[in-house]
């Protein structure tokens, strides 16, 4: 729901800014600039928005791909200040997926074979389940 959030905030952050600046005609010399600016980061909000409704109406009526092959499953952590914990999965070496480390840490590392469903849009992995486990 944040990636949501975020960016509609952002949205209304920028085209508030949009139109306070185009009511307020200034004679400045970076008016141009201003305006140039705020349109940019308004599109980019509005492309962000549409993008996670986008995820969201997947999600919510359940339109989901799935897809089964040889996965190859790693922990990806960041080592800088944002400490990011992702888990990283690639399907017969074609696709690649990202999911939130701490929705799917039961999920072993390693190569072997499964299905994993995901969002197709974003390509965000919603569920994974291997086929074998004796291995």
């Amino acid at each position: 729901m944040l990636d949501i959030i975020f960016p509609l905030i952002g949205l209304l952050i920028c085209t508030s800014l949009l139109i306070f600046f185009i009511k307020n005609k200034r004679s400045h010399k970076d008016f141009y600039g201003v305006i140039i600016t705020a349109s940019f980061f308004s599109v980019l909000c509005l492309f962000l928005v549409v993008w996670s409704i986008e995820d969201f109406i997947a999600i919510q009526t359940k339109n989901f791909q799935i897809v089964t092959g040889k996965c190859t499953v790693r922990k990806f952590e960041s080592n800088g200040r944002t400490a990011i914990h992702e888990l990283l999965v690639d399907i017969n070496g074609e696709l690649d997926f990202t999911g939130d480390f701490d929705k799917f840490s039961d999920v072993r590392q390693g190569t072997y074979d499964c299905t994993v469903k995901y969002i197709e849009k974003s390509r965000t992995l919603y569920d994974i389940h291997p086929l074998s486990t004796n291995e």
